[in-house]
């Protein structure tokens, strides 16, 4: 189906296209981390957060988070309202995020060797960025297909 767009609406039109794509970046990338996330209690896990044009939160307190949904957790701005010119940023400042996510000092009682239940890689949320970056890609051949 065609749609007709005024000439003066269409860096409107495309600009929202675009904030769309933007707003199921966010969340595509949020799923994926998450699912990736080695977890025992699920800590980690639920440390992930998003911030726009900032970053810096307080990780979620000790305890089981096994069995809670996973939410998308926001950092100085409301998801679903993700803008052009803004940076958002996905972090997690649970003290123990980067050793166990990239495997660098690693604790004493792992030996040395990076390990997690899920068979996890040191690493994965460069992964996860390819695979982020490739739906971007998608996305915005479908957005230039459809405009």
């Amino acid at each position: 189906m065609t749609r007709s767009i005024r000439i003066g609406d269409i860096g409107n039109y495309c600009e929202q296209q675009v904030e769309q794509l933007l707003r199921a970046t966010v969340l595509e990338a949020d799923r994926k981390i998450k699912e990736r996330t080695p977890r025992d209690t699920a800590r980690l896990m639920a440390g992930w957060q998003w911030g726009e044009n900032a970053s810096g939160s307080t990780p979620p307190p000790p305890g089981d988070y096994r069995g809670v949904e996973p939410a998308l957790t926001a950092y100085n701005y409301q998801p679903g309202q993700e803008k052009l010119g803004n940076v958002y940023i996905m972090h997690n400042n649970v003290e123990y995020a980067e050793p166990v996510i990239m495997g660098t000092g690693l604790p004493p009682s792992w030996g040395g060797v990076y390990r997690t239940r899920q068979g996890t890689v040191p690493g994965f949320p460069d992964l996860v960025a390819r695979e982020v970056q490739r739906f971007v890609q998608t996305g915005w051949e479908a957005i230039k297909r459809r405009t």
